[in-house]
């Protein structure tokens, strides 16, 4: 081999360790594979051109343990107060709720999801209609203890400009600091409220309330040892699909048993 094939080959050599050198990095630089996963893989399949590829894998909030996951054009969203989930691309979100998915702003509630902030509802509230999650706020208006038991009177409060309706008996869960559900068993006009009579039709006026009472016994019975004590109550309003959360202290013995009466127009004062 002459001086000059030498020199050729060394440099082919030199140029061919330099390429895979690069090759090397460029594959360290690449992000670890990622998938989706249940329910986030349900809904980027439902609408994938929407969602875009995963950049990562899923992940949870530390605060409120929703679960996140970052797509190449959004957040896919699963929120654990109600489980429900949704992607959003910083403007539009598509949400998967009783009725499919479903497409809004998020500067947007529909009307069966909860919605603390008071943004607007869409489709925005007709008057008369069925009181909704969205337009909604849950608040105690007292406690009356009584030997080992207690009843709770609850108000519903209208958020809307328009008259809402209620008919019938609200659902309820105990949950506990970590929003995790406890035993709980909702008795409708049971116990306390056998004798109440049914539910007739409440109408409430625009930013009035309608109230309705839970009873539950704190005194331990048959062979229990403890009984429930919740952080917080879900409060499911008559007919629809997610709760109200407020925070309060519910010790419900009997396995959780909570005696539920019908919603009704607000007494007193």
């Amino acid at each position: 081999m002459n001086l000059w094939n030498f020199l050729i080959r060394v440099k082919e050599f030199v140029l061919a360790v330099s390429l895979l050198a690069s090759a090397v990095s460029l594959v360290g630089a690449q992000p670890s594979s990622c998938t989706f996963v249940l329910g986030f893989a349900m809904l980027h399949n439902a609408i994938p051109d929407i969602v875009g590829g995963c950049v990562g894998n899923e992940t949870h909030n530390p605060v409120n343990g929703d679960g996140l996951q970052v797509t190449a054009n959004g957040l896919l969203v699963w929120r654990k107060a109600d489980n429900v989930m949704a992607f959003t691309n910083g403007y539009q979100s598509w949400v998967n709720g009783p009725f499919g998915i479903q497409m809004r702003l998020d500067s947007q509630r529909f009307s069966w999801e909860p919605n603390p902030n008071n943004l607007a509802i869409t489709p925005p509230p007709v008057a008369g209609d069925r009181c909704h999650t969205a337009g909604l706020s849950l608040s105690l208006k007292d406690e009356e203890p009584g030997a080992g038991n207690v009843v709770g009177t609850f108000l519903f409060t209208n958020q809307l400009d328009v008259n809402c309706t209620f008919f019938g008996f609200p659902g309820a869960q105990m949950l506990d600091a970590d929003g995790n559900p406890l035993p709980t068993n909702v008795l409708r006009d049971g116990g306390q409220f056998t004798n109440q009579g049914p539910p007739q039709t409440v109408n409430v006026p625009a930013h009035g309330a309608a109230q309705f009472s839970i009873h539950w016994e704190q005194v331990p019975v048959n062979n229990e040892t403890t009984c429930p004590a919740s952080s917080s109550l879900g409060v499911t309003p008559p007919d629809e699909y997610f709760p109200l959360i407020m925070p309060i202290t519910i010790r419900a013995c009997g396995g959780g048993r909570l005696d539920m009466a019908p919603v009704v127009p607000v007494q007193g004062g």
